[in-house]
């Protein structure tokens, strides 16, 4: 089993579900870019894109709900 580093240990440790989540999101957008093209090549180029979307739209949130608490 590979270590793992420690910057990965803490955010898993503080942030509840960032273990569930990318795993989440990475489905999310293959499913996405599946129902929405044919070619294998097409499917990872719009995954891609879609896990940028994602990642993006949640990331915000987590770090205005993060902003929010750490202000409150």
């Amino acid at each position: 089993m590979m270590p793992v580093p420690p910057l990965v240990a803490t955010l898993v440790d503080h942030v509840p579900g960032l273990a569930f989540g990318v795993p989440l999101v990475l489905a999310a957008a293959v499913v996405f870019a599946g129902t929405h093209h044919e070619s294998p090549e097409r499917i990872r180029a719009a995954a891609i894109e879609w896990v940028g979307w994602l990642g993006g739209i949640l990331g915000a949130v987590l770090l205005a709900v993060a902003l929010v608490s750490w202000l409150a």
